[in-house]
């Protein structure tokens, strides 16, 4: 471990940091792509949801299977100029179609961020420092999040009043798409830093063949006892994570009356410094259980559903504001804490030349189904189980417990598991 590999991996982090900037920068311009396109909001909610997500995930296995075989650094390399461009596409696009192309185009080529910078930081740092590298590549989603509100929020704001650039032989841009266009622009920075970073060599093993197409799922077949309990454990802890924060500012509303900008200044900043936290402690909770246990990675990752039962048993109970802040800030906290150690549990469990795919079928099995299923349940549990439609924090609280308990059982299954993987890929 040089100076070079934290080099590599601030770059890295810096590159996963705009993605989901890049990412998330459409969740502002929802009315002005509205009046721009005369979208209706279930288009826009295709834009912003499925036309993403879709493509992201269709591509999920290629771009685990490439990260096995190719140029991590030349991977992210292209792909990031490629979303970079899809972006900055949008800019000029004048009809819905035409930017839900692009918002594709930056789906496929983000698919390849996770899994290949997964494997290139896997092969940087040794299995003592593996876990706290990768919690730092991990605080990309809660500072790309922030960033998207703030840098956002800012370049909107000075923009949107301008009156339309004429740009020969592209036409003319608005102040929306002007926002569009630069942030793309501050996104090809990282990428292009990736032009310092070495190609580190892959780790070898005895575990360490190269495995064509069918002997890779033939191995985590094999290995189903950690997989599979470990991929469907994290999947239930994810979609607590994608349903919480898409019904959290209804309830807010529908119970307390809260405005949007207080649950902005509130629970968004409650948001964000709770993940954050979530992420610092997490590697140290890490350091403290390894002097005891050589499966402390996923023991600290049990922490988190936990978290998550008790302060949703405790928002069923919540009867004022406060409280139900209190509560809605610590689920965040437990939602957030399994995430940079689940994600080092995997690569100390999988040999380096599988660690691209398994790092994608991770993404594509916990994607599907906690963004896929999580954001419909809580009406579907406030209609058809509490026979009131209102109820959606109760909604909400049943099934945070209910997903995390099972993730709870099913992560706790999946050490034994663990700590077989890990002696096969040593």
């Amino acid at each position: 471990m040089t100076r070079r590999s934290w080099l590599a991996l601030i770059v890295v982090t810096a590159c996963y940091s705009m993605a989901i900037v890049d990412r998330q920068i459409f969740n502002l311009l929802v009315e002005p792509m509205k009046r721009e396109f005369g979208a209706t909001d279930v288009q826009i909610g295709f834009l912003l949801g499925p036309a993403f997500m879709l493509s992201y995930t269709a591509l999920g296995i290629p771009a685990g299977l490439a990260a096995d075989r190719f140029s991590r650094r030349g991977l992210l390399l292209g792909a990031g100029t490629l979303w970079s461009l899809a972006t900055i596409g949008g800019a000029f696009a004048k009809t819905y179609d035409a930017l839900l192309l692009t918002r594709m185009i930056v789906g496929v080529a983000e698919a390849f961020m996770f899994p290949s910078g997964m494997s290139l930081i896997a092969d940087l740092f040794d299995r003592k420092h593996l876990p706290m590298a990768t919690s730092f590549f991990l605080f990309a989603p809660y500072v790309g999040a922030g960033l998207a509100m703030i840098m956002g929020g800012v370049l909107l704001g000075a923009t949107i009043d301008l009156a339309p650039l004429e740009l020969w032989p592209l036409g003319s841009v608005r102040g929306w798409q002007m926002t569009l266009g630069i942030v793309g622009l501050l996104c090809l920075i990282p990428v292009l830093a990736l032009t310092l970073v070495r190609e580190p060599p892959r780790a070898s093993s005895e575990a360490d063949i190269r495995f064509g197409f069918v002997e890779s799922f033939t191995y985590f077949i094999r290995g189903w006892r950690f997989y599979a309990l470990f991929f469907f454990g994290m999947a239930g802890s994810s979609l607590v994570l994608n349903t919480v924060p898409a019904w959290a500012p209804t309830f807010l509303v529908r119970e307390f009356g809260m405005s949007s900008t207080a649950i902005g200044l509130q629970y968004g900043v409650l948001v964000l410094v709770l993940g954050m936290m979530a992420g610092i402690l997490a590697p140290l909770t890490n350091f403290w259980l390894s002097k005891r246990f050589a499966d402390s990675t996923m023991r600290t990752v049990l922490v988190g559903p936990a978290v998550v039962v008790v302060f949703a048993c405790l928002l069923l109970a919540s009867a004022t504001q406060s409280t139900a802040l209190i509560c809605l800030a610590m689920i965040t906290f437990g939602y957030s804490f399994p995430l940079s150690m689940a994600g080092a549990s995997l690569q100390l469990a999988t040999p380096s030349r599988l660690r691209g795919i398994a790092s994608a079928l991770y993404f594509v099995i916990v994607g599907l189904i906690g963004l896929g299923l999580g954001p419909m349940l809580v009406p579907f549990v406030s209609t058809t189980l509490l026979h009131d439609g209102e109820q959606i924090g109760d909604a909400m609280a049943i099934v945070a417990i209910a997903f995390s308990t099972v993730a709870l059982l099913l992560l706790w299954g999946a050490i034994a598991g663990f700590r077989t993987e890990r002696g096969r890929s040593a």
